[in-house]
């Protein structure tokens, strides 16, 4: 993000849930009672999986989880009660320890139409295997698999989360954890400034390290490869390097150099070759590049209007416009992985709020508001979150939020964190 003096601007248009709402109508209600558990410690069962599961439900966009004055039993003949409570699917489990770890049985009903003996064939029955330690695992498994069986399309519970987070001063090491925060475990450990990290669609790193004393883009040239310096090719880069971006198509990384005089630029490196293109050329700050979902376009943070705004441009530099007008300081822009939206952050009285804009309506949407100051965003690969690091210096934490900003999660309880990349899987 453009660093500058306090600027006040005006707040953009206020966020309304109806329109920003990611998902495919009115929510699915669906009851989750408490599974049944055989041979597994019910202690577990209710932490690493019970609750682990609604809350992804919760989270998961389709689905609303009744959680108040529910009935106790689950058999056919209290179809009636669980629909009058107004449920509509009726989701059982059982978690029962077996020779090799343990299993999950899973089964869903329409319970309005389960009232009807000749209806009642699931609408949803799976059977999942693992050790105990996977029991979380198996939660994320079967939220997603249930958003796919009502959407068509995957949820997120199962995805990752790759971060900065500082140990102690000027050491910061890239870490990995579970999209809900558990989990955490560190991807390096240089012991020196390591940061800016992008994460292939095949799930190569790239990112920036001061390990040789300047900085320098390291990362993958091969899927579970070694990491390798990638920029500069060689020798050293004449000013400082950042914020590299893999394209969509991962042979491309858009990052920003600057040059003696204050200035920076974006530059697209071809990393089988090493060749490289300038974008930009202004005497002026240009960075924060973003691709668009097929790699044919990029957003990018410019003061080469005096205040740093958001602007789009094709893959090679040209056909540069303006793409914010309300506020004096907008930065960090995130395209959204339908390419539909994009996020990024507002100043508005000494603090960052989140905002999407929308392509189609040519408007701005705020979503968070009177919380510390929202820096950057990220989408969620099923596009209905957003991650962002909020927080005082040395006390910067994750968050995710739905689209209304309704549904805040804090997701870490750790020490300076930033830059979080919301990914599938590496």
């Amino acid at each position: 993000m453009l660093m500058a003096a306090p600027v006040l601007c005006a707040p953009a248009p206020q966020s309304q849930e109806v329109v920003l709402e990611a998902s495919l109508g009115a929510k699915l209600a669906i009851a989750v009672p408490r599974p049944a558990a055989n041979g597994v410690p019910e202690a577990k069962v209710s932490g690493d999986f019970h609750a682990v599961l609604a809350r992804d439900l919760a989270e998961a966009g389709p689905f609303s989880v009744l959680k108040d004055g529910l009935p106790s039993a689950t058999d056919p003949a209290s179809y009636r009660l669980w629909a009058d409570a107004g449920a509509e699917w009726l989701l059982t489990t059982a978690v029962s320890a077996t020779a090799d770890g343990i299993e999950v049985v899973a089964q869903v009903v329409d319970v309005k139409a389960g009232q009807d003996k000749k209806a009642r064939t699931a609408v949803f029955s799976k059977r999942y295997t693992g050790k105990e330690a996977a029991l979380r695992r198996m939660a994320h498994k079967l939220s997603d698999d249930l958003v796919s069986r009502l959407t068509g399309q995957s949820g997120a519970a199962s995805t990752s989360i790759v971060f900065v987070r500082q140990l102690s001063p000027g050491i910061k090491e890239l870490f990995q954890m579970d999209r809900d925060g558990a989990n955490a475990v560190p991807l390096t450990a240089y012991r020196s400034l390591t940061l800016s990290p992008s994460v292939a669609p095949d799930g190569r790193l790239a990112f920036v390290t001061y390990k040789g004393g300047g900085p320098e883009i390291w990362g993958q040239r091969t899927v579970g490869g070694p990491m390798v310096r990638l920029f500069p090719t060689a020798g050293k880069v004449d000013g400082h390097c950042f914020c590299p971006v893999w394209s969509p198509d991962g042979r491309r990384l858009a990052l920003v150099q600057g040059d003696r005089r204050g200035n920076t630029d974006i530059i697209v490196l071809d990393v089988p070759t090493g060749k490289v293109r300038r974008l930009t050329d202004s005497n002026c700050l240009n960075t924060d590049p973003s691709w668009n979902p097929t790699g044919t376009q990029l957003a990018f943070t410019s003061d080469r209007e005096g205040s740093p705004q958001i602007y789009l441009m094709e893959e090679d530099g040209s056909n540069v416009r303006r793409l914010t007008r309300e506020g004096n300081y907008n930065g960090s822009p995130a395209w959204s992985p339908g390419g539909s939206m994009i996020a990024y952050v507002s100043r508005f009285e000494g603090k960052f709020d989140l905002f999407v804009y929308k392509l189609g309506d040519g408007k701005s949407y705020q979503i968070t508001t009177g919380v510390a100051s929202s820096e950057s965003p990220c989408w969620s690969p099923d596009e209905r979150r957003i991650i962002f690091t909020s927080g005082s210096r040395g006390g910067m934490q994750l968050y995710s939020t739905d689209l209304s900003g309704t549904n805040l999660r804090k997701l870490t309880e750790l020490s300076g964190c930033q830059s979080p990349k919301w990914i599938r899987s590496r």
